[in-house]
């Protein structure tokens, strides 16, 4: 080996341990002997440091897995030639590939949460001139990424959201202040996340004027505390900061229509425009449904009766959702019913799908609660069109085609992930299809794809299996996590149509179960105990058969 300049030419080897150390925003001289230092007290021992990594990461990655009967000699297959398998047959995603994404996934989800959520690249560049700067992006991006870290189990990921929320709340509050005039807190939809103040501004992308960052902030963490009951984590790490954000909304829904209904303006649906014209609108769906959430779990969390009060009276005073024309759900709820003025156009062909928010992430909008506005949401989602083809835009739909009981799409839209060329040898993805412009979209997100088409929830009621499309015909899921507190410990599914789970709750209590979207049954999960239930897939009414 030798020196040239300031690189390193290494010749004559067989093998290369290349430790690195990061000191985040030190300067270069003055933390130089002290990461040097740090370094060479390291072992030169590859596999001692290999044993160390895996039993740190056995412990945090080992719990969940998914079994999707691929075949052994594809399993064995390197990356690439897998890769290459998957594009020779680009409408059906191969089992073996969606495994070792399931796990990558989550590793990679892993490895880039901890000082800092995952940025756009992850915690990896790939570019010396990284597209958006690399920006940790909240306007779809972040919460896509995060779309399994509560369901398949990457708590790591959930806590550097917690950690990101108590340390940049003062700059938040600073945001609310100066751009809406209110207390509280407003989350900007970029941040380098060493600063949480607003910094993008401009007329094509107005994000200074939206109001749902916070809240798709918080609902991994809510949902964290949902599964694992964990009293402690919402009441000091997430009840603050609603309760920052219920404050915003006291002050900014301070206007009202003809009915008494308040108004959201200014009002943003990232990074769409009615008909394609002036993307600063009024009464985003994203916008009302992020009120309206953040109010009522405001109201929820809070120990005060008065503020829980007065914050559900103003959640219930904002603006229902409009049917567009076509039968979809609308991306803008204006104007109010019966003005006679003409409805805000929409603008389909687009790769955000931000007015289905209340779909997912959220529950507001479910097909066995809301029925008519679930086939509104669905008619909506069928009309999108995927624009420029970006990993997210079909991530974000193949999670609301899930929620929304569409297996078929769910599926299709699973196989424009797969076969679209967004995947490098690495199992890192792309923005865009055929690998171009690094991006960690559809690699930490595809786990949350798989994991809503076999697993949902909210508290009191699991849905299994409730959109598996024809790609997936059997397979085996264990340890998947539930916003009921009970831990799906393993399910299996055939192509017959047969289905067997295992649930284990921490608690004792009383569930709603279905298999298949058949009906659903109570099944009763004392503390601690596995509990078997069975389903069959309907033609007619499903069965469901508990023992334990």
């Amino acid at each position: 080996g030798g020196g040239d300049g300031d690189g390193v030419r290494v010749a004559g080897g067989r093998e290369l341990l290349l430790l690195t150390r990061v000191a985040a925003g030190a300067s270069p001289d003055a933390a130089a002997e002290d990461l040097l230092a740090a370094v060479c007290g390291v072992p030169a021992d590859p596999a001692g440091l290999l044993a160390e990594h895996v039993a740190l990461h056995t412990a945090a990655f080992g719990e969940v897995s998914l079994d999707l009967g691929a075949r052994a000699c594809e399993r064995a297959l390197p990356a690439a030639a897998l890769l290459a398998r998957q594009a020779a047959q680009p409408d059906r995603p191969l089992p073996a590939l969606l495994e070792r994404l399931f796990d990558s996934g989550r590793y990679l989800l892993l490895s880039a949460s901890g000082m800092l959520p995952p940025r756009l690249p992850g915690l990896w560049q790939g570019d010396w001139d990284c597209a958006w700067s690399g920006a940790i992006t909240g306007n779809a991006n972040l919460g896509l990424q995060l779309a399994g870290a509560v369901t398949t189990h990457v708590p790591a990921a959930v806590l550097a959201v917690a950690d990101m929320v108590r340390d940049r709340v003062p700059d938040w509050r600073v945001n609310a202040r100066r751009i809406f005039g209110t207390r509280g807190i407003a989350v900007p939809a970029h941040t380098d996340g060493g600063s949480g103040l607003s910094a993008h501004f401009g007329a094509g992308y107005p994000h200074q004027a939206w109001t749902a960052g916070a809240d798709w902030l918080l609902v991994p963490l809510l949902d964290y505390a949902a599964s694992s009951g964990d009293g402690e984590f919402l009441r000091d790490r997430v009840r603050p900061a609603l309760t920052e954000l219920a404050a915003f909304y006291e002050d900014f829904l301070s206007r009202g229509d003809s009915d008494g209904r308040v108004v959201l303006v200014p009002s943003y649906s990232p990074e769409n425009a009615p008909g394609g014209r002036c993307p600063l609108a009024v009464n985003a769906t994203m916008d009302i449904a992020a009120a309206r959430h953040a109010l009522t779990a405001a109201a929820a969390a809070t120990a005060d009766a008065g503020q829980a009060r007065r914050w559900r009276e103003l959640a219930a005073r904002l603006p229902p959702y409009r049917v567009s024309a076509d039968g979809g759900l609308a991306e803008w709820a204006w104007p109010p019913a019966g003005t006679g003025a003409p409805p805000l156009p929409e603008n389909h062909d687009h790769r955000h799908v931000s007015h289905l928010y209340p779909v997912w992430p959220l529950h507001e909008i479910t097909v066995a609660d809301t029925p008519d506005l679930a086939a509104a949401a669905l008619r909506a989602l069928r009309l999108r069109g995927a624009e420029d083809g970006s990993a997210h835009g079909y991530l974000h739909r193949a999670l609301a085609a899930a929620r929304l009981r569409d297996a078929p799409l769910a599926g299709r839209l699973l196989a424009a992930i797969t076969g679209s060329g967004f995947f490098f040898r690495s199992m890192m993805s792309s923005h865009y299809p055929g690998r171009s412009v690094w991006n960690a979209d559809a690699a930490l997100g595809l786990p949350g794809v798989l994991a809503e088409m076999l697993v949902d929830s909210v508290p009191g009621r699991i849905e299994l299996l409730p959109a598996v499309p024809g790609c997936l015909p059997s397979g085996r899921l264990r340890g998947a996590r539930t916003l009921s507190r009970v831990i799906v410990a393993d399910l299996r599914w055939d192509a017959a149509g047969d289905a067997e789970a295992v649930l284990v709750s921490p608690v004792g209590q009383r569930v709603d179960v279905g298999f298949w979207q058949a009906p659903a049954r109570c099944v009763r999960l004392p503390a601690r105990q596995p509990v078997r239930v069975r389903g069959r897939r309907p033609a007619g009414p499903g069965q469901l058969d508990g023992d334990h």
